[in-house]
């Protein structure tokens, strides 16, 4: 087993823990994904161990009310984003908080949100 996977935002005021990394990230065409950069891996909610506090993080959701996206309020990093009626047991963590050499070699997997 790995050693947790940290990450912060650029300002380090929101810091992210996981166990192990992901199999994959993924990446979305969809309008929000594509204005945010966002490159996501994917665990359980009971997996990740955020640690900022509350008035630190602002949160957004978009229009089809499936997720809460999350960004630092000070540096506007896009963190993670949490589900709302998108299945319970799977939230996304933006990977560009981690260190590139960590998960620049896993497979991606593109994801044609734009046409939904």
């Amino acid at each position: 087993r790995m050693p947790d996977v940290s990450g912060q935002c650029h300002c380090g005021a929101v810091q992210i823990k996981v166990p192990t990394l992901p199999k994959e990230v993924l990446q979305c065409n969809c309008s929000l994904c594509q204005r945010t950069g966002w490159t996501g891996g994917y665990w359980d909610p009971d997996q990740v161990k955020i640690d900022a506090k509350e008035a630190i993080l602002n949160s957004y959701v978009q229009g089809d009310k499936t997720i809460r996206l999350w960004n630092c309020s000070r540096c506007g990093s896009h963190t993670h984003w949490t589900p709302l009626t998108a299945p319970p047991n799977r939230m996304g963590i933006n990977m560009r908080i981690f260190e590139t050499a960590l998960w620049q070699n896993l497979p991606v997997r593109k994801v044609d949100g734009a046409s939904f």
